[in-house]
């Protein structure tokens, strides 16, 4: 037996059976990862390989950084549209080579940099979620790469990631940095904050009302505040009104209200035409005003309806699951489980972005993010290629075909109808999606061996 042994020990190792490799220690989807994004930046700063129309927003980044290298201060000299959490983000790829030729470059890397952040969370999530298999990574790196140049010449990738982020933290059970994730996501766009309330209801049924307020609302605050308040110092109107900047908005062309207007335009001969106005095309018309009023109450009643979806089934309810008495009480929910996070933050976005007056197409990188966390099951992914399809034609629409959609040409239509019809689609698939939950993974032989020796615990059947 010694022998056999001592001449197991000194055989050769083979090189296929090497403990170290490349191919071990990275994963396949970082090598695909890196592919997409190289190819992504190539297309995105070569115009003849996609659109320089794409350009505007970083010109206009520059622009203001310059004026604030001349020493005026945002929010108080220079009017910015965003909530200061986007401020830094501008500034520091000026920091690096200043405005000039190479600031678009180094805004895309830094925009490169936050999508590797967003690929460590889809990791993290999936290790927690998804028993560490490679789905979630992999839809996260194909979603977001097929929304295009956007994804990395506008900042909105910065609160997408905060909110798939949030979601892996909420997952590992710490309440705190999630809240913190989309602190900072809200202080870099303002839809994060939606999800907030969403947090907290899912952490209710196990810990009670005290205790899940006392863990998520100092840290979201304090996060949102480390922007906010030095902004706040430079100027409160000019902050105040870049956090309200949104609402005084009109109905914006590509928008599902402004979609109706679109097709009462052709259908009935409605009278419609776009205007210019807060840095996008708004369409105006004789309903304009209605559909504005009519989004503001969808927007809530849809944001109140996640909230539902989301108490019931963090409570239990969603399952069956109950007392014999008619039902678990608050406090003694099931609570969300791992795999719930990244739908209930995915349901709350889209209650957002749909029936609101605004639906630019960098907005998809918003939706993208979180729907990647459900790749864990069928439907989950059957809503990550609806929105894959949107993704596509929404490309079509800006920059390709806009001018005409402004002209309100019937193609046009035609397609911005189709892209908003699959995110509707998407929304129907992500509800589904969650309210199924995640498909019980078969355990392998191996673990079923080890299931079984596990003794019974007494009085267990």
């Amino acid at each position: 037996m010694a022998v056999r042994t001592a001449t197991a020990e000194l055989s050769p190792r083979r090189p296929s059976e090497s403990r170290w490799s490349v191919r071990r220690v990275v994963p396949a989807f970082v090598w695909l990862w890196l592919i997409t994004r190289v190819l992504l930046l190539v297309v995105s700063l070569n115009p003849r390989f996609y659109s320089s129309g794409v350009y505007g927003d970083v010109r206009a980044y520059g622009a203001k950084v310059e004026r604030m290298f001349q020493g005026e201060l945002p929010y108080r000299d220079v009017a910015i549209e965003y909530p200061p959490g986007s401020v830094p983000f501008t500034l520091v790829p000026a920091l690096l080579v200043g405005t000039g030729p190479g600031y678009r470059l180094t805004f895309a890397l830094e925009m490169i940099l936050v999508d590797a952040l967003g690929l460590y969370a889809a990791w993290r999530l999936a290790r927690t979620a998804d028993r560490g298999r490679t789905r979630i990574p992999l839809a996260y790196v194909l979603g977001m790469v097929i929304i295009g140049p956007l994804l990395v010449l506008r900042f909105d990738l910065i609160p997408a990631v905060c909110v798939l982020l949030a979601a892996a933290l909420a997952a590992e059970g710490r309440a705190g940095p999630s809240a913190a994730a989309l602190g900072y996501g809200a202080a870099a766009k303002l839809f994060p904050a939606v999800l907030a309330p969403l947090l907290v209801l899912g952490l209710v049924p196990t810990q009670g009302w005290r205790r899940a307020l006392r863990r998520t609302v100092p840290p979201f605050l304090l996060a949102f505040a480390v922007t906010l308040v030095p902004a706040l110092i430079v100027s409160v109107s000019g902050t105040v009104g870049s956090l309200l900047y949104h609402i005084k908005r009109g109905v914006q062309i590509e928008s599902l209200p402004a979609n109706v207007i679109d097709l009462a335009h052709l259908a009935f001969g409605v009278a419609a035409r776009s205007a210019y106005g807060f840095g996008a095309y708004d369409l105006l018309s004789g309903i304009s005003g209605a559909l504005k009023l009519a989004s503001t109450v969808a927007t809530a009643a849809t944001l109140l309806g996640a909230a539902w979806l989301v108490w019931r089934r963090a409570s239990g309810a969603a399952s069956g699951a109950g007392t014999a008495s008619g039902g678990e009480a608050a406090s003694g929910g099931r609570g969300l489980q791992p795999a719930d996070w990244a739908g209930a933050f995915a349901i709350g976005v889209f209650a957002f972005v749909l029936p609101t007056r605004v639906l630019s197409p960098q907005y998809l990188v918003w939706l993208a993010a979180p729907v990647a966390g459900l790749a864990d099951r069928p439907l989950g992914r059957r809503a990550m290629w609806t929105l894959a399809g949107a993704a596509v034609l929404s490309q079509l629409e800006f920059p390709f075909r806009y001018t005409q959609l402004r002209h309100l040409h019937s193609f046009d239509i035609g397609v911005l109808t189709c892209r908003n019809l699959l995110l509707v689609a998407a929304t129907i698939l992500v509800v589904r999606a969650f309210r199924a939950g995640p498909v019980e993974v078969e355990r392998s032989p191996a673990e079923e061996e080890g299931r079984e020796r596990v003794p019974a615990r007494p009085g267990s059947p």
